[in-house]
């Protein structure tokens, strides 16, 4: 077994290590530069659920992520990346439109949704422009291949891409019985690897349940742990009977809250399905070196949210904003850069229009992101980050004009964080110093020594929710009902029970 483990760690990090045959040379001059970028391939890569401090990038000591880790060694890694959303489907839409989720307003199905207001899905507005759409217009064929669940069409993520794989055996989801598989992505690449082309992936790995397959089921785990987490995928999908409501419940009926042996486990095969992931990513990029496409790729490999082991009393992902839920990997490698590791905050918002002033492609005039060009060479200021979970909207009955009815909103500057909660009309502050308290345990809105900084978010979060209120006036989006399908996939993957 250890044998098999090395060899494995090998290839992946064979796979994503730099070819020293194609360093990049000289672009010549501006316009030659400029020639060359519009050319560039952009692709995409978004590991669902991942965690920075599970890549050994990020500090991670155990071996769960040498694709990543060579990839930061050639890119601009982030080390303090933040998503926009605590769940999948807003965060990725504030990805793709760099616009904020209550201007966007595409929300996740929320786990337990009872009442009509947390139920509402909205599609995004035709108004919005997406980067599938700024990319195509540039010249570049467009294609997404994705693990569906709160990542489909019907939300509105097909928006611009010629191609947009959302079919179940696709291979992308890597969350359920059937593994992982890139041999749809890989042909692609192949037969677009002679022009410029956006290419968005996405998978599942490591959502949970974590299953990950052998080795990786065993990679990491205490051999003397003697709790009844399941630990064989095949084994527990089989037992279900592709009842995956019934699967997901059956997993966390396995799991002591309480027991700190039993949350180190959980923790462990994370780290699995982590190094899981990480193989898929190696797959994707082999296939770019394969296609000789690699050298001309701008690449960009991230994650839509992390994932909490009761830093805060839960598991999973609720929609919360703790640093835990929020903290995501972010690099970006741009070729004929230099790599470099950058400490200053940024957000996934800011993703759409650094790629499309990278490329030369002409994003909309209503980007909420930054571009982070300037970050690259070491310029650039920070500024605050803000997070947005909506759980609820109200739709006013006349005009069919939506407000937020349930939220959570957080605020980061440089040192503290504070997270708003709001519901009918109330709302609850935490304020936290992160300098003294990193994970955000010690709450200070109602102490003396947080008054300052409280006050100072106050005002910085009122200021956006402002902007973010006349901008949402372009974009409503309208309502739909979502296909069996679609509420089946969600049912796997825990959001719908």
């Amino acid at each position: 077994m250890r044998a098999l483990r090395t060899w494995l760690l090998a290839l992946a990090s064979a796979a994503c290590a730099p070819d020293e045959s194609a360093t990049p040379s000289g672009l010549g001059g501006h316009d030659a530069q400029v020639a060359q970028r519009e050319r560039w391939n952009v692709v995409v890569i978004s590991i669902d659920t991942l965690r920075a401090d599970a890549l050994g990038a990020y500090g991670q000591q155990r071996p769960t992520s040498p694709c990543f880790d060579a990839l930061a060694g050639e890119s601009i890694l982030f080390e303090r990346a933040l998503s926009q959303a605590g769940v999948t489907a807003p965060s990725h839409m504030s990805l793709m439109t760099s616009l904020y989720p209550t201007v966007h307003r595409v929300a996740n199905v929320e786990a337990g949704a009872q009442s009509a207001e947390r139920a509402r899905r909205v599609r995004l507005s035709e108004h919005a422009r997406t980067l599938a759409d700024a990319l195509g217009a540039s010249g570049r064929r467009t294609a997404a291949f994705v693990g569906r669940g709160n990542v489909i069409g019907e939300l509105g993520f097909d928006r611009g891409f010629e191609l947009f794989d959302e079919d179940r055996g696709n291979g992308m989801n890597g969350n359920r019985e059937e593994p992982f598989d890139s041999a749809r992505v890989e042909r692609w690449i192949g037969e677009h690897a002679h022009e410029p082309f956006f290419l968005f992936v996405h998978t599942y790995i490591p959502h949970g349940p974590y299953l990950p397959p052998p080795p990786w089921d065993r990679a990491f785990v205490d051999p003397a742990y003697h709790g009844t987490i399941p630990s064989d995928r095949a084994a527990f999908y089989a037992g279900a009977g592709g009842d995956y409501a019934r699967e997901w419940q059956s997993y966390w009926s396995h799991v002591r809250r309480d027991d700190a042996s039993d949350v180190e486990h959980l923790r462990r095969l994370y780290w699995g399905e982590t190094r899981y992931a990480d193989d898929a990513l190696a797959r994707v990029v082999a296939a770019l070196r394969a296609s000789g496409a690699y050298d001309r790729t701008l690449l960009v490999v991230l994650s839509d949210h992390g994932e909490e082991f009761q830093e805060h009393g839960a598991f999973e992902h609720d929609g919360d904003l703790y640093e835990e839920h929020v903290r995501v990997p972010l690099l970006v490698r741009v070729p004929g850069r230099a790599a470099r590791r950058v400490a200053t905050p940024v957000g996934l918002i800011d993703v759409m229009p650094t790629v499309c002033e990278l490329v030369g492609a002409a994003g909309p005039e209503e980007m909420q992101g930054r571009s982070l060009v300037p970050l690259l060479d070491g310029a650039g200021e920070a500024r605050a980050t803000f997070g947005e979970t909506v759980l609820a909207w109200r739709v006013d009955p006349t005009s069919g004009a939506r407000s937020v009815l349930e939220s959570v909103q957080s605020v980061r500057s440089d040192a503290w964080t504070l997270i708003t909660r709001k519901r009918a009309g109330s709302t609850v502050e935490e304020l936290y110093d992160r300098r003294a308290d990193p994970g955000e345990q010690r709450d200070l809105a109602r102490t003396p020594e947080g008054a300052e900084a409280l006050a100072k978010l106050r005002a910085a979060l009122a200021a956006h929710d402002a902007r973010c209120a006349e901008l949402a006036r372009r974009f409503e989006g309208s309502e739909i009902e979502l296909s069996d399908q679609a509420s089946e996939d969600l049912r796997a993957l825990g959001y719908v029970k």
